[in-house]
């Protein structure tokens, strides 16, 4: 049986649970805050926005996910506004940035991006909460497992929102029976095979449905049209890399900021096994689980995650 047969075999499962209740809802109008571009030593050009108001009392730096971009934070942006310096970048051949190499695609070179977007747009002396969704929770990691001295004294506190430290090569995506034991093998070599012109809002559509929400999808339109615009290099590429990450040793620099840990019930990508084992890593992390919410809890339940951030800001400054 060829990979090609058993990847129809899967979108049949896709399909099956993309029927479920969709949700429409207003798609969100861009927020638009300062423009600004942020080289990285390798050269790439990583596209940032910056909310500024008068009196900051820190910043926050929001990381997106895969195959997202540095809109998914809208309603996190709207909600936080005038309390800090809120940073949102698009992580690298995302969005509005440049993509680098193909060998650069890596949860590292995510960490070392983020330390250029913080040491470029940040203020020196103010404190920095980083947020991260799924492969920006991971870019968080990165981050620690690279510059672990920056927990505690640079940065004040963090977020990590529907992500893995790790085993994501294991992953069934919520798959029943035959299916679900042959995704871990199967869905690498269909990623592989990935080119750009498969890639449309109409074939990405299903599998965005099934795979980044709950039984509800809230604002489904407006993440398939960001799923839909990310070259098929960059999608196989960082699907390559969250594999093989591996950043559970990396979790104890977070044990020294307050810790948010945060996933939704019925997240298929980074299912629930992988926040406790995160917040196992870190017993002071508060871990909050989301009840009939999927993998895109900043936009399924908004009010939630603004408001878990809302308190981890507060916890941050009495800490500090």
């Amino acid at each position: 049986m060829t990979a090609w047969k058993v990847a129809a075999g899967v979108l049949a499962g896709v399909a099956i649970g993309a029927a479920a209740r969709v949700r429409r809802a207003p798609v969100p109008q861009p927020l638009r805050g300062r423009a600004l571009t942020v080289t990285t030593p390798d050269g790439v050009r990583l596209a940032v926005e910056v909310d500024e108001p008068e009196s900051p009392a820190c910043a926050v730096v929001f990381a997106h996910g895969w195959a997202l971009n540095r809109h998914s934070w809208h309603f996190q942006r709207e909600a936080l506004a005038g309390r800090a310096i809120l940073v949102s970048y698009d992580q690298r051949g995302h969005g509005d940035s440049t993509a680098g190499p193909p060998d650069c695609c890596t949860i590292e070179q995510l960490g070392e991006d983020l330390h250029a977007v913080i040491s470029s747009v940040v203020p020196p002396g103010l404190p920095v909460v980083v947020v991260g969704h799924s492969m920006g929770g991971m870019t968080v990691m990165g981050l620690a497992a690279a510059r672990p001295e920056l927990f505690g004294s640079r940065i004040a506190g963090a977020a990590l929102v529907s992500t893995s430290s790790g085993r994501l090569a294991e992953s069934t995506y919520g798959l029943p029976g035959l299916f679900g034991r042959l995704a871990p093998r199967v869905t690498p070599r269909v990623m592989g095979a990935l080119r750009d012109p498969l890639i449309t809002p109409v074939t990405t559509l299903p599998l965005t449905r099934y795979m980044a929400f709950g039984p509800r999808a809230e604002h489904l339109r407006f993440v398939n049209r960001m799923v839909a615009a990310t070259p098929a290099a960059v999608m196989a590429g960082f699907f390559h890399g969250m594999a093989v990450h591996d950043k559970l040793a990396a979790l104890s620099a977070l044990g020294e900021v307050p810790t948010l840990v945060m996933v939704g019930e019925h997240d298929r990508l980074t299912p629930l096994v992988h926040s406790h084992r995160i917040a196992e890593a870190l017993p002071s992390a508060r871990l909050v689980v989301v009840r009939g919410a999927g993998h895109m809890l900043a936009l399924e339940r908004p009010a939630v995650v603004s408001a878990e951030l809302s308190a981890l800001l507060e916890r941050c400054g009495q800490a500090s």
